[in-house]
């Protein structure tokens, strides 16, 4: 698929933004537009779960995390920009807590987080599914693989904590 993109990039190079436009499909477009209002969204979430958060490393990983959101948020961005799909409305940078909340313990937190991933899975996998655009084939692919690799880190770290849920042991 790399030769494809080298060959996409060159042949773009010199095209308008109506003309980039016409090599993406529609749901190219959704995609692309709901991805950043995921990605939105799970950083205005991560915002306020890293404000509750007690245990150190849960709030190393929160911001490890909020890091790869904005660094998908970028690329996300940039893609809308070069396609001139409108934005859309971005939620607070900061979130503001004013209380502590007994109730938001780290393992909530976690298992909030964690189905949050889960959630997200598939939609990285329709998005590359409906794309017909290499570029934008290749950006949900890394999405995906990234996400699946954050996934397994996020559950070896929840199995070391306690956090996740234990299925009963099936004896036959």
């Amino acid at each position: 698929m790399e030769t494809i993109t080298q060959i996409q990039k060159i042949k773009e190079t010199g095209m308008s933004t109506k003309e980039k436009q016409s090599d993406i499909n529609v749901s190219e477009v959704f995609h692309l537009w709901s991805h950043l209002i995921q990605r939105y969204n799970m950083i205005h979430t991560s915002n306020v779960m890293g404000a509750f958060a007690q245990d150190d490393e849960l709030k190393l990983i929160i911001s490890i995390g909020h890091k790869t959101l904005n660094e998908n948020v970028k690329l996300l961005e940039q893609k809308m920009e070069e396609y001139a799909i409108p934005m859309p409305i971005r939620p607070p940078k900061l979130a503001q807590t004013t209380t502590v909340m007994e109730q938001m313990t780290d393992r909530y937190i976690f298992r909030r987080i964690l189905r949050g991933i889960q959630s997200v899975l598939p939609t990285h996998t329709m998005a590359f599914i409906h794309s017909t655009s290499p570029k934008i084939r290749e950006l949900f692919m890394s999405f995906l693989i990234e996400e699946m690799k954050i996934y397994d880190r996020f559950m070896e770290y929840g199995k070391l904590k306690g956090y996740d849920y234990m299925p009963p042991v099936y004896k036959p």
